[in-house]
């Protein structure tokens, strides 16, 4: 190794105290967006230009500047020094000046790589001062990559071709420890200024030490503050986010205490937590932070983390004295929660929403003509609910690691669920997000709703209009229903997309027995949850409903109805049609058999075995039956006729009082409607308060009817 190339490694080695690259030594976050570096390099001469020229090494001064709208794009300009020794017992030396550009990529907050191309100008000379060159053109390009090791400290390997037009062309490599100029100093930060101390000594609010000493003022310990959701934001302004302890470590008396928290990113101003008339010398006090946060916390689409302000107003030696303290409060993103309370779910049920108003809406406008007046109307709509999700394709996905049954069972694991409106817009969901949507669509049109758990799955149920007595008599599979604080609920499991509504009903019903025996069903209503747990006002983004195709809602609809009837009716109508042979078709067979196609609507076939009833005598349930057909399609005076011969052969039947009755009152004949109604209560006081409105007359009737849904219940008689 020759003297001159010895002296060149030490010279390089000298510099690798110098910085490497723009940036490269800092974490990205704390990286600025213009630096000043200093880079050593060694060099290697290529091609012809190694039989004239040996190993070298120089430094470069280097300023860059990162774009801000677009920060991988970087721009500066440098000056460079290289020292090249000759095969001759010479050496050169080149000085360049140029711009540099290039893209930089942060793999890490300490690892980045870089790709850049420079040009400019150089100026050569020979070292034994026999020649000087002047300007001539000299262009590089090259990468590099970088590891910080400390806020301005670095290590990095870099490699560059370099072309001196004219003169010579070499690899230029950077290997070695590098320092960064203007690396942010780690230092611990300032702690906020406090008021100057007043002759009672008042001091700043502290988080609570080892030991605490007397003349400390207002003290604060144990300040805890939990993890905030947004989707209950409107719970935390009456259930605290975190709790402290206050302390008067002062010999006085401290009075008026006042507290305070806001969280200045997503509240509109403080909230009051609690008012403390007195704290005596030594004595403490627990104290609920609470925080009204409002509808900007829904932008939250990442978790984050950002300062809770707490402030203390408080008199003390007889002056007003203020303490302030800054926590870090973590916020959720906006679809988080835990299942630690399932009433949580309640709050993402957004009936008001205004895609899921319009899908819900169109959705029952398409079956409305199509609706079975004898089946309840509540079960017909959620038939048709199902029928429109199932042909909008929106399909059960349940992702192995976030799903319900993965994250239930750990209360404090946070799972992620949808908003109504993204499930629609996804066309998929897990078990919790099919429940919410179909939750909401029914809250939409008024029916109520509850959230079903079982270990490791959610599905929900909904209420009827009938009471649990009619329930009975109109269905058969009783164990299909669930007979719950006073209302009949039937359970659907969400996840079975691909059959009809029968299908879901019977699959939830099955899960709901099978885990009640053994204790593991639990039920929530929403309507109950939301006293805790308010539904959101998510502003989500506006837009027209996809709706399915409204003759194939029609004709699934249809297909429904049609397997509801047949699954209660045939074993009954297989014994009742038995029962009309057997005894050669006795009016009471008959009417048997016509009340039970009735009870679903089956009008005509109703009608041909009353009719059938009646053809030798005067059979009085069939002459009441018949005049409910003809009351319910709206043909008064038919069915006064009918109730009329009834009457006849029976005056004092409560059913046919109360037949006689109803088509008075359509006909206002109020007279009639009196002396018939008033005897009804004589004869069957609870079947009269059940249609109270006949006692009234004209539109306060009509709203006493509708408000106590007394308008489209018929009794049919039966013989006993």
């Amino acid at each position: 190794m020759t003297r001159r190339f010895r002296a060149v490694i030490f010279l390089t080695l000298v510099l690798c105290g110098s910085a490497w690259g723009q940036q490269a030594n800092s974490p990205a976050g704390n990286a600025s967006l213009f630096s000043l570096t200093i880079t050593p390099r060694f060099t290697i001469p290529l091609g012809r230009d190694t039989a004239v020229y040996e190993m070298g090494g120089g430094a470069e001064l280097e300023a860059d500047f990162r774009m801000p709208f677009l920060p991988i794009l970087f721009l500066g300009g440098g000056l460079g020094y290289s020292f090249v020794p000759l095969q001759a017992v010479t050496s050169i030396s080149l000085f360049d000046a140029g711009l540099v550009a290039g893209l930089r990529f942060d793999l890490l907050p300490s690892l980045s790589v870089r790709a850049f191309g420079s040009g400019g100008y150089f100026y050569a000379s020979v070292n034994d001062g026999t020649r000087r060159g002047g300007a001539n053109p000299v262009a590089a390009a090259g990468a590099d990559i970088s590891l910080a090791i400390g806020p301005a400290l670095g290590v990095g390997l870099g490699a560059a071709y370099r072309n001196y037009f004219g003169l010579y062309n070499d690899l230029a490599v950077v290997l070695g420890m590098s320092y960064r100029f203007g690396a942010p100093p780690q230092q611990a930060a300032k702690p906020a200024q406090q008021p100057a101390p007043s002759q009672a000594k008042p001091q700043p609010l502290k988080s609570a030490p080892a030991a605490q000493p007397k003349g400390q003022g207002l003290f604060v310990k144990d300040l805890s503050l939990g993890n905030v959701f947004p989707v209950q934001h409107a719970f935390y302004d009456t259930h605290p986010i975190g709790t402290m302890v206050l302390r008067n470590t002062e010999n006085s008396p401290m009075t008026d205490i006042k507290v305070s928290l806001i969280v200045r990113q997503f509240m509109d101003a403080p909230k009051d937590c609690a008012t403390i008339a007195e704290l005596k010398p030594g004595e403490e006090k627990s104290v609920d932070l609470f925080a009204l946060f409002k509808n900007t916390i829904f932008d939250t689409k990442q978790s984050t983390k950002v300062p809770a302000e707490i402030t203390m107003t408080y008199k003390f030696g007889g002056k007003q004295q203020t303490a302030s303290k800054v926590e870090t409060l973590r916020i959720y993103d906006r679809n988080a929660m835990t299942w630690d309370d399932t009433n949580k779910a309640a709050a993402f049920v957004m009936p008001k929403e205004p895609v899921v108003l319009m899908t819900s809406n169109q959705i029952n406008a398409f079956v409305k003509a199509e609706m079975n007046r004898a089946i309840d109307r509540n079960l017909q709509t959620a038939m048709a609910l199902h029928d429109g999700l199932r042909l909008l394709n929106i399909a059960y996905v349940s992702p192995p690691l976030t799903s319900y049954a993965a994250v239930s069972g750990d209360k404090t694991a946070v799972d992620s669920v949808k908003f109504p409106l993204e499930t629609l817009q996804y066309r998929s969901g897990d078990c919790s997000d099919l429940a919410v949507l179909y939750c909401s669509l029914l809250e939409s049109v008024q029916i109520e709703t509850a959230f079903i758990t079982i270990p490791g799955h959610i599905f929900m149920a909904f209420a009827l209009s009938s009471s649990e007595a009619d329930i009975r008599k109109t269905f058969t599979s009783w164990d299909e229903f669930i007979f719950q604080d006073g209302k009949v609920w039937v359970p659907v499991e969400v996840t079975e997309r691909a059959g009809m509504f029968l299908k879901a009903w019977q699959e939830g019903a099955k899960e709901w027995r099978e885990n009640l025996l053994n204790k593991q069903a639990d039920f929530y209503p929403v309507r109950t949850a939301w006293k805790t747990y308010e539904p959101v006002n998510y502003p989500g983004v506006g837009s027209e409903p996809q709706l399915p195709d409204k003759a194939q809602v029609v004709k699934d609809f249809d297909q429904d109805k049609l397997n509801l009837i047949s699954r209660e009716i045939s074993a009954k109508e297989t014994e009742l049609m038995a029962a009309v042979s057997k005894s050669a078709s006795s009016p009471k067979s008959l009417n048997a058999l016509g009340v039970l196609y009735a009870r679903y609507d089956l009008a005509e076939k109703a009608a041909a075995q009353f009719q059938a009833a009646i053809k030798t005598s005067e059979y009085v349930p069939a002459l009441v039956n018949l005049g409910n057909l003809c009351f319910r399609d709206a043909r008064t005076d038919d069915s006064l006729a009918f109730y009329e011969r009834a009457y006849k052969q029976a005056p004092h039947d409560p059913l046919v009082l109360l037949g006689l009755a109803r088509a008075n009152h359509d006909l206002q004949n109020y007279g009639s409607v009196k002396k018939e109604y008033d005897e009804l209560r004589t004869l069957n006081p609870e079947l009269a308060n059940q249609f109270a409105y006949l006692r009234l007359q004209g539109e306060e009737a009509t709203r006493a009817a509708e408000a106590s849904q007394a308008t489209g219940i018929l009794v049919w008689e039966e013989e006993k």
